[in-house]
């Protein structure tokens, strides 16, 4: 598992690369995402991020990083938010820090899925009616549990299972 500031500084590196930015929802939404693609090919057990998802009004979010970026508002993320976060992927290279190459695997994955997309189509997805977030909304629970993301991976992707 990694830390949600350890998978924010990977994506704001990726989109840099790009020469894009990422808001402070984006960065939120494509975590979730990569982390729901990590739980569904590894199980519920066995999370990318060690920190919960909770269920906010605009999707899956994980406080501590929402405390880190809010500041940026509908501005994009910068990197040196992250400059005291230990890194996964170096900057240069791309390449996975040892040790973490299934993370940034996952994490590049889930950039280039969701990363082309604004706030409010992310926010549409993570609203799926089916969805972990959705479900959990309906049933007033605060945290997205990781077997109900694991659902949600089986329910949109199972043939990638």
């Amino acid at each position: 598992m990694i830390s949600c500031l350890q998978g924010a500084k990977t994506l704001v590196q990726l989109a840099d690369a790009e020469g894009r930015g990422l808001t402070n929802l984006q960065v939120q939404k494509i975590l979730y995402f990569a982390n729901m693609l990590f739980i569904g090919r590894s199980g519920p057990d066995n999370p990318l991020i060690e920190d919960k998802f909770l269920t906010w009004v605009y999707g899956p979010a994980v406080d501590l990083l929402y405390e880190r970026i809010k500041r940026y508002g509908k501005d994009s993320v910068k990197r040196e938010a992250f400059d005291d976060i230990i890194p996964i992927m170096n900057e240069d290279t791309q390449e996975p820090e040892e040790g973490y190459k299934t993370h940034v695997e996952v994490l590049k994955d889930a950039y280039k899925r969701w990363g082309k997309f604004d706030s409010y189509k992310l926010v549409g997805i993570s609203h799926w009616r089916k969805g972990a977030w959705k479900k959990s909304v309906d049933s007033e629970e605060k945290e997205i549990s990781n077997i109900l993301i694991k659902e949600e991976f089986d329910a949109r992707y199972s043939h990638e299972g």
